[in-house]
């Protein structure tokens, strides 16, 4: 059985305004109580959801009604008579105008939002699920629901010093935060090919946004390159620590050191790490681990490492999404980009430079990090 759509409101609107026009055409017909200054309600109840067509032809029934009531009430032709016509014909015409205005709003507003999910289309294009034995996914989601745009940003290419990922947040929202982030894209896309050491390619990065920078305007970045025999090497430019969920549990990888974000800091230190066939590696944004109930507190690192005991990636990063909706309730208040890797059954197979740096110190807990955006 076909199941029935729910009106939209638009109907809504129109039958709202319909039933109370004949309310109070029986009530006054019926009782003889004056109601012509209501009639005019019944188009300014469309204009909250209708275009200034069908919000016209319920002005036009309100003064028609309108002029129907004062006949019945009395003689046509006295002050009173025009003045209250008149009243009714003004907050008619009022709302035919709002309804006018109120559409092409909404449709500058598609528009822009058309443009907008375009440009961040072109930003973060879909990943190929797999590269060189690594299995991948990633997931977007925009603070700004409208237009789905936002200041997070991934990429992942394979490279002659092997696989390089970056994910970063852009301090900012909106299309400003958009073109930022491509110029970060831009940037790492370029060096990443070109620079044998990952310090090199972050330190790049930073020194090319320069010019592109407001007075308060940085970028948090988390780079990583994904090299033979299970070795992975990290540069944090003040992001949150990369998630490593092994056999023994979720580890965050980080090196102890603070370091300043893109923009702020040209030189950065690069440190290593490894891992086996079957271990998944998670990079994220603030959006994710700074997400809060209610209650205001963080979502739980639990949540994040069940998630990831999916079946694979894609389910994995699905049922970490859900938790988070759970978790605050569907109120979306930051960014968040999530990109998930996994150690298939081959790694990468050559590599041609290696940025030189130290083993990896794990925190044991995640602790939140200021916020960038």
């Amino acid at each position: 059985m076909k199941a029935r759509s729910r009106p939209s409101a638009e109907h809504a609107a129109m039958a709202l305004a319909a039933l109370w026009l004949v309310v109070f055409s029986v009530l006054h017909a019926t009782t003889g109580v004056m109601v012509f200054s209501l009639f005019s309600l019944a188009p300014l109840i469309v204009a909250t959801a209708a275009d200034a067509r069908r919000t016209a032809v319920f002005a036009g029934a309100a003064v028609a009604l309108t002029v129907w009531a004062e006949w019945r009430h009395g003689p046509a032709g006295d002050a009173t008579y025009w003045t209250r016509v008149g009243v009714v014909c003004a907050i008619s015409a009022m709302a035919v105008l709002i309804a006018g205005i109120r559409r092409r709003r909404e449709e500058r507003l598609a528009r822009m939002t058309a443009v907008a999910e375009a440009a961040q289309l072109a930003l973060l294009p879909p990943l190929p699920p797999e590269m060189t034995g690594i299995n991948i996914a990633a997931r977007y989601r925009s603070a700004t629901r409208e237009a789905s745009v936002g200041g997070d940003l991934y990429e992942i290419i394979p490279t002659g010093y092997g696989i390089r990922v970056i994910i970063g947040d852009v301090r900012g929202k909106g299309l400003d935060a958009v073109l930022l982030a491509q110029h970060v894209l831009s940037a790492f896309r370029r060096g990443a090919v070109a620079m044998s050491a990952l310090e090199h390619v972050a330190g790049e990065i930073g020194r090319t946004i320069g010019s592109h920078l407001g007075e308060e305007d940085f970028v948090t970045a988390a780079l990583a390159q994904i090299g033979p025999g299970g070795e992975l090497t990290f540069v944090n430019c003040g992001h949150h620590p990369p998630l490593l969920r092994q056999r023994g549990g979720l580890q965050p990888l980080a090196d102890g050191k603070a370091a300043l974000p893109l923009g702020l800091e040209d030189d950065f230190t690069a440190f290593t790490a490894r891992w086996s066939p079957g271990d998944r590696l998670l990079l994220y944004t603030d959006g994710l681990v700074e997400s809060r109930n209610e209650h205001g507190h963080f979502f739980p690192e639990d949540a994040i490492e069940a998630a990831l005991l999916a079946s694979d990636c894609d389910q994995a990063l699905d049922a970490l999404m859900r938790a988070v909706d759970k978790h605050t309730g569907g109120h979306v208040s930051d960014d968040m980009a999530l990109l998930l890797l996994e150690h298939g059954a081959s790694a990468p197979s050559s590599t041609n430079g290696r940025a030189n740096g130290h083993a990896a110190a794990v925190p044991s807990r995640l602790r939140p990090m200021a916020k960038s955006t």
